[in-house]
């Protein structure tokens, strides 16, 4: 515990994110305290009750910080007044917004944010919590405590169901340590206010009411996640061959109706052609430590003499689409641990095939793996961090034989964790327990 301490206080607290070298030193000081700690949970079985104490403790480490790894937030705190000033964060261009204060915090908002000439990205249940954080006022610390504790609650939720579906399943108990100390998992989520943590509560969600039997349930938390970032719509084919056909239609319809009336905001109040040209942007402009894309635009190199982003990007979404949906309908998924693991794999597919991913993007993946012997994203969780390295360098310029380094050992990871998979589903292949 002192390790991941001294790691999550100096990334927190001490060093800039420019300062590559010594963020890179604590932080692997942090994981490999973390990965010392799982076997201790696995050797003397620590009760979860403890687990979740001993995570929630680091977090609250990170309490009183200002993000340095991640400039995001302050465009959530920018959307956030915004809202509460009654203005539509998706018709209005940071720079351009006339109806703001000129005083001090909002120019540090503006100065700071890294997309202060594009649309707001962001769909309306995560803007919901950008309007919390904006209430206490025009206060950047206030701002940012509002948002954490959101989040930390959040947090305390994913731990509870992480702990309640592996005693269900009679999964090891000390598979919830892969979540609760995660170094990457503390420092994205509580230190730098991403919200890939509430995009976890809520696929948990759903694979925690199908186990009670509530398609409902399932269908509302899905579509909760959606509303909050809209990656989880990749898994959509998964439910194609999970449920009998009357669960399936009350499933199809519940999470229709709720996607629908959660993003409704942006279509019924104006700012839908804002909102996709900012999303067609990011998807045919922005690139960043990609493992697939930068391989094949090396070799594109050879034959085009300018950057085929506006036409990979496009290819690529397709090809991940074609191959999620294969995998939706390859193979039925009976149960509920079967429904993790392909959800991990499915992500996996989709993240290798993105022209851009920030270290932030593998935690709901993350978490998920938590209930499959899938060790994936662990291992991706301690190589992306030298995605950082980035910060480091004028202009942001990466080096791309580290981001190589990156993918070839991930690479060997998958090919491990693949073979273990195969196995493990030939070592059930003479019968099927139910774990709803």
């Amino acid at each position: 515990m002192t390790g991941i301490s001294l790691g999550l206080l100096g990334m927190g607290y001490w060093f800039p994110r420019t300062a590559f070298q010594e963020l890179l030193g604590l932080y692997a000081l942090a994981f490999a305290c973390y990965l010392y700690l799982v076997s201790i949970h696995k050797k003397s079985g620590l009760s979860p009750f403890l687990v979740v104490i001993l995570a929630m403790g680091l977090r609250l480490l990170l309490l009183a910080a200002i993000p340095g790894l991640s400039d995001d937030f302050y465009r959530y705190l920018f959307d956030g007044q915004l809202l509460l000033q009654g203005i539509n964060p998706y018709q209005e261009i940071p720079v351009l917004v006339n109806a703001i204060p000129e005083n001090d915090y909002w120019h540090t908002l503006l100065e700071n944010m890294n997309s202060p000439r594009y649309y707001s990205l962001y769909p309306p249940l995560h803007q919901f919590f950008f309007w919390l954080a904006a209430l206490p006022g025009e206060h950047v610390f206030y701002n940012v405590l509002a948002l954490r504790i959101c989040l930390l609650l959040g947090e305390g939720i994913n731990l509870w169901l992480m702990q309640k579906l592996l005693f269900h399943w009679r999964m090891p108990a000390h598979q919830l340590s892969w979540y609760a100390f995660n170094p990457l998992v503390i420092m994205e989520l509580t230190g730098n206010l991403h919200f890939e943590g509430l995009v976890l509560t809520g696929l948990l969600l759903t694979i925690y009411c199908f186990g009670r039997s509530n398609v409902a349930g399932s269908g509302l938390s899905w579509a909760s996640s959606i509303a909050i970032k809209l990656n989880p719509l990749i898994l959509a084919p998964v439910w194609i061959r999970f449920w009998d056909s009357k669960q399936f239609w009350n499933f199809f319809l519940t999470a229709s109706f709720f996607v629908f009336l959660l993003l409704s905001p942006v279509f019924f109040f104006g700012g839908a052609k804002n909102f996709y040209q900012s999303f067609r942007l990011y998807q045919s402009t922005f690139e960043f430590n990609a493992s697939i894309y930068y391989l094949i635009r090396w070799l594109a190199s050879s034959f085009v003499d300018y950057n085929p982003i506006a036409y990979l990007g496009p290819f690529l979404n397709l090809l991940a689409a074609l191959l999620l949906l294969w995998m939706g309908l390859y193979q039925r998924t009976f149960t509920g641990d079967a429904l993790a693991r392909k959800m991990v794999w499915m992500y996996l597919v989709f993240l290798l095939l993105q022209t851009t991913i920030h270290p932030w993007y593998l935690i709901p993946a993350l978490g998920l793996s938590v209930l499959t012997p899938n060790r994936s994203f662990v291992v991706w969780s301690g190589l992306v961090f030298l995605s950082y390295q980035a910060y480091a360098q004028p202009g942001y310029t990466e080096n791309l034989w580290i981001v190589a380094v990156e993918y070839i050992l991930l690479g060997l990871a998958v090919g491990l964790f693949a073979y273990r998979e195969h196995m493990y589903q030939n070592s059930l292949s003479g019968g099927r327990v139910s774990k709803r």
